[in-house]
Formats: structure tokens, C-alpha cells, sequence
């Protein structure tokens, strides 16, 4: 568990060691979610321009076996 001090401006420094694990880089972004009572969860953000290209012939493979499985479903 990290310690850090909250400054006068309401900012934290990220520790080195977290930084480290979430392969934070100066210019990323994060987002931080409140998950329960006095909680807090801090995650990187993927930028979508770094998704460009992860959607290949066997993700078209998989969503079309997706869609049918949809269309045979009765509600």
C-alpha cells in the first residue's frame, strides 16, 4: 500500500512503484472511481488510438458466431 499526501491544491503524486505496476507515463491519463465507502480506485485509460488495429479477421470470426447465437435466442 502507498502513502501519499493530499496538497493544498487537492493534487497526489502517483507513487514510483504504482506508476511502475500500471505503466503510468508522464501524459497518460487515469481515472479515478469512488467503489465504496471511503474508497477510491485509480486505473489507467487506454487511449482508443491505441486500440487501432486490435480488431482482426478473428474478432470478425467471433462477433458473427455472436450475432447468430443472438438471432436463435427467443424471449
Amino acid at each position: 500500500m502507498a502513502k501519499v499526501k493530499v496538497t493544498s491544491n487537492y493534487q497526489i503524486t502517483i507513487p514510483e512503484s504504482v506508476r511502475r505496476k500500471l505503466e503510468i507515463k508522464e501524459g497518460d491519463y487515469v481515472s479515478i472511481e469512488v467503489s465504496g465507502e471511503g474508497e477510491a480506485v485509480l486505473r489507467k485509460v487506454i487511449p482508443i488510438e491505441d486500440l487501432a488495429g486490435a480488431w482482426d479477421e478473428e474478432m470478425d470470426d467471433i462477433m458473427k458466431t455472436v450475432s447468430e447465437s443472438w438471432k436463435k435466442w427467443k424471449l
